[in-house]
């Protein structure tokens, strides 16, 4: 396998750019990286509930209920039962965390930008087709 096609699977260096360019707002919002997830997860509208969240981003169910009950705390989530489930509860983001999201959503966007400096359109495209095809090869294998 290529170095350089290695590097982009195993994502190291990528992950090292990310936690450096999170870790701004970690701090300043007294944050985990599990938790910024989460916010970027919900602000994205893929999903509402822990079940989602654990199914979609790959954090331990510990991880993501001590996280929700962290930013519960923080005033950022709330919490609404299910109409027909109440075992099932819909986290909703609160007013107090749209500051949150929109740094992490710029910080997100600076990412990529950095990342795909010289890139052009036509190769962004072919790279997230190709890194589509990628991704479902991989949970096929890990179902």
């Amino acid at each position: 396998m290529d170095t350089e096609f290695e590097t982009l699977l195993y994502g190291q260096q990528f992950k090292k750019l990310y936690e450096k360019m999170s870790n701004l707002i970690t701090e300043k919002y007294g944050l985990h990286k599990v938790e910024i997830e989460i916010l970027l997860f919900l602000k994205k509208g893929k999903g509402d509930t822990a079940r989602d969240i654990a199914e979609n981003k790959f954090f331990s169910k510990a991880h993501i209920s001590h996280a929700i009950d962290h930013l519960m705390e923080c005033g950022y989530l709330v919490g609404k039962l299910d109409g027909q489930d109440r075992r099932c509860v819909h986290l909703v983001l609160r007013e107090e965390a749209e500051p949150v999201c929109e740094e992490l959503l710029k910080m997100r966007e600076n990412l990529m930008n950095t990342v795909c400096q010289g890139i052009t359109e036509e190769e962004r495209l072919m790279m997230r087709q190709v890194a589509k095809k990628i991704a479902c090869n991989i949970s096929k294998e890990l179902m």
